[in-house]
């Protein structure tokens, strides 16, 4: 059975072939959101509930129902409560992260040619490359992170420097360490506005987090005042609290993770264009793509 043609839009109503500015890579990144919501929104609500729910189980293995005074050390999600289960719950964090970032990393790159995508579209070309999404993240995850603990300038260059590691591992077809020495090449001539581009995508996606997450906060501390329940009693309070705290992650991160891995997919894209010429490479096959489309009398 033949398969369905591309769905193509118009190059006008695209992101922009040419070097992405800041802000064109972050009005890209909301617009693609918005034109693909069940390839992007629909996906990170899954892979998020998951990691929440997972991170959640851990938890009260590890350390058993957390009491009322616990919930005001959680920022912004049960995985921040710390210990062995915030450990494990930054693990899955990243691993999710790394996964969902490779899915929304094919849908960015289809926005780009004005063609859109589902979702099971995007699983069927990216499953046999989570092994080797989860293996990238972990180094380019966990060595910046190693870094800023002994020394703070390695730890932020290997996060600005590893920063497109995912784009490159899923539009390259590359390996785990090739996509690691790929990133580098690619973000090391313009590392200062990589590095910025990404601690200000962290930073809106943080206030994102928390305008999100905190009225599901309140709403925990109101049920919790409106009860009167203490450390040591009601524990069905306690558990609609800690149900409200997730609930408020798993809502958070749906809409910040497909946000922080537009962003990168985009930086991506951009460099390449700076650095490669992509942009060109694109317009050509827009070209001869809309050379075979039909036109709108039927002819060819």
């Amino acid at each position: 059975m033949q398969a369905p043609e591309p769905i193509y839009r118009a190059q006008s109503d695209a992101i922009p072939l040419r070097p992405l500015s800041i802000g064109d890579i972050l009005d890209g990144t909301f617009t693609t959101i918005r034109r693909n919501p069940r390839a992007t929104v629909g996906l990170a609500a899954l892979l998020v509930t998951v990691q929440q729910l997972l991170s959640l189980v851990v938890e009260l293995v590890t350390n058993g129902l957390p009491t009322f005074g616990s919930f005001e050390d959680q920022a912004l999600s049960i995985q921040a409560i710390g210990g062995f289960g915030g450990i494990v719950g930054t693990l899955l964090a990243a691993v999710v992260g790394a996964v969902l970032t490779g899915m929304l990393v094919v849908v960015v790159s289809e926005d780009v040619l004005g063609r859109s995508v589902s979702a099971a579209d995007v699983w069927r070309r990216i499953r046999r490359r989570v092994g080797a999404l989860v293996v990238a993240a972990a180094i380019a995850g966990i060595l910046p992170y190693v870094g800023l603990i002994v020394l703070l300038v390695p730890g932020l260059i290997l996060w600005a420097a590893w920063a497109l590691t995912t784009p490159a591992l899923v539009l390259e077809g590359i390996g785990p360490f090739a996509a690691l020495g790929r990133s580098w090449r690619l973000a090391w001539p313009s590392l200062i506005r990589v590095w910025w581009v990404r601690t200000l995508s962290v930073l809106i996606g943080f206030l994102m987090n928390f305008l999100i997450a905190v009225p599901f906060e309140i709403a925990g501390a109101i049920v919790v005042f409106a009860t009167g329940a203490d450390d040591d009693d009601q524990p069905v309070v306690t558990v609609v609290v800690l149900a409200l705290t997730v609930i408020g992650g798993i809502v958070a991160g749906m809409i910040t993770a497909p946000f922080l891995a537009g962003v990168l997919a985009l930086l991506y894209i951009d460099r390449r264009m700076r650095a490669e010429g992509l942009d060109l490479v694109l317009r050509r096959q827009e070209r001869m793509v809309a050379a075979r489309r039909p036109a709108p009398g039927g002819a060819p």
